[in-house]
């Protein structure tokens, strides 16, 4: 018998790699327009939450003032998170 070796596969094709991209490819001014954003959406939910609470006098528990109140402590915990340092 013959020492005849195994075919040997065809080289695969090379994955090409993705450049390398800046660390803030907007130059942080996406984040900026969330912070923003987020911000404005806290201070409108609060003071609808207000107004639907100490104009109309709806109940604390009423849904009408739950629910901006909720929101507003969403979204400013969004800003808080979006404003911290980055380890």
């Amino acid at each position: 018998m013959s020492d005849a070796s195994p075919p040997t596969p065809p080289e695969l094709p090379r994955v090409k790699t993705r450049l390398p991209f800046e660390e803030k490819p907007f130059g942080g001014a996406a984040q900026r327009g969330a912070v923003f954003f987020y911000a404005v959406l806290t201070v409108g939910l609060a003071g609808l939450a207000l107004y639907m609470g100490g104009v109309l006098r709806h109940p604390l528990t009423s849904p009408y003032v739950i629910a901006p109140g909720v929101g507003a402590a969403w979204f400013g915990l969004r800003v808080f998170m979006l404003l911290r340092p980055k380890d």
